[in-house]
């Protein structure tokens, strides 16, 4: 059944889906809600109905199609998303969705039912373009709130104001619900990152969505004139900082993890005066709590030890896999022939949302050279089927494992 799997259809969807809101030069333009988005939406909910599936759009937005079960169990869950960052790829969401659609059209094709039911998802704001994204899967879990819909959006009102313009209730969004139990969650996403491809390797099943801690570190110096201050005399705030940022650096490749300073704000920045105050935004990524509260340790004592202080900005705890999902998908992986990595995931997802209700586990594809959220992001023709053919396998895995 495995081997029915109708790839050439899974990419020329793929081609289909990345020219609603593709712009030359520009990349893929479907931000959460817009006219591409939900044009794209509309097109998906078109493909479930075409395969036979029950197909609606719930209150946040998100696409779910469903099949009937063989037994009264809950349901298996699969899909990713299909809004996109400004000037994205045509591959980031798309494909685990594109992929859902495929392992239906094969079930079908081949006249094989799964003892559970099958709802397959594509969820609705999953990129930071919303002040509450993953909007659609956080909604789905029952987790959206009010005071996070009250941020900004992508096109500068808050996203309660661009809700409503696009006939959304937030009261219902809020208020949202699965439809039924779920089991388990499978998705399918590109890597967005190189290790895959570096290492020729097809597959890589995801051992969890990495923590996420956030800091501000402020740096107080003497703003002075820039030509009569002489270097000896000067506090200059920014070099202050400036171990501070190599500390980062290497505390992150001391401990296996990912740190940035990825914003510098300079104080008063301009080229006459010496700098007087310094703030850096700080973002650390791992997926062991432990090895990310040793590195926030080390990065308060050297921000004290470079007369700067560091404040707490956010915190997201790590979403670890689960080892009988992961298991499923490298058994199915190893009897379609296709090498397998466990590897981390760096970015968020929506099955960190879903991870609140059901198990989860992910699969990645390759990114060629590592490139995502840009135009040029690109995953090989075969590697968009290999990946489609293991989430049909560790879904046929999974609906023979559990049975409650």
């Amino acid at each position: 059944m495995v081997a029915a799997f109708d790839g050439e259809q899974l990419l020329a969807e793929l081609d289909a889906l990345g020219a609603i809101g593709w712009k030359p030069g520009a990349g893929l333009q479907r931000m959460a809600y817009s006219d591409t988005d939900l044009e794209a939406r509309r097109w998906v909910l078109a493909q479930m109905q075409a395969l036979g599936m029950q197909a609606w759009i719930d209150p946040a937005g998100n696409v779910i199609g469903y099949l009937p079960g063989g037994e009264a169990l809950p349901a298996l869950a699969i899909g990713s998303h299909t809004d996109s960052v400004p000037g994205g790829g045509k591959f980031d969401g798309a494909l685990g969705v594109l992929a859902g659609l495929a392992c239906v059209r094969t079930l079908r094709s081949q006249d094989v039912q799964l003892r559970h039911p099958l709802l397959l998802i594509d969820f609705a704001a999953e990129e930071a373009t919303t002040s509450a994204s993953p909007t659609g899967s956080l909604s789905f879990v029952g987790g959206l709130t009010q005071t996070a819909l009250d941020g900004p959006g992508w096109d500068g009102r808050s996203t309660a104001a661009l809700l409503a313009d696009r006939g959304f209730d937030v009261a219902a969004m809020i208020a949202n619900r699965p439809p039924m139990p779920i089991a388990a969650f499978l998705e399918l996403h590109i890597e967005q990152g190189e290790r895959l491809a570096s290492a020729g390797v097809p597959i890589g099943v995801v051992e969890g969505i990495v923590g996420i801690r956030r800091y501000y570190v402020h740096f107080q110096g003497q703003a002075n004139h820039a030509g009569t201050t002489d270097m000896a005399r000067r506090r200059d705030a920014l070099v202050m900082a400036a171990p501070f940022i190599l500390a980062v650096r290497d505390a992150a490749v001391a401990h296996g993890i990912v740190g940035t300073v990825g914003r510098i704000e300079v104080h008063p920045n301009a080229p006459n005066v010496v700098p007087g105050r310094v703030t850096l935004d700080v973002e650390i990524r791992g997926l062991d709590d432990a090895v990310l509260d040793r590195v926030e340790t080390i990065l308060a004592a050297e921000a004290a030890r470079c007369e700067g202080r560091l404040h707490f900005g956010h915190r997201k705890e790590p979403v670890l896999a689960d080892p009988n999902l992961m298991a499923a998908i490298e058994r199915g992986c190893k009897a379609l022939g296709l090498r397998t990595m466990r590897l981390p995931s760096g970015a968020g997802h929506d099955a960190m949302n879903l991870a609140a209700i059901c198990p989860y586990a992910m699969i990645f594809a390759p990114s060629e050279q590592g490139v995502s959220h840009a135009p040029e992001e690109w995953t090989q023709p075969h590697d968009c089927i290999n990946a489609g053919r293991a989430l049909l396998a560790a879904l046929l895995e999974v609906d023979a494992m559990l049975d409650a």
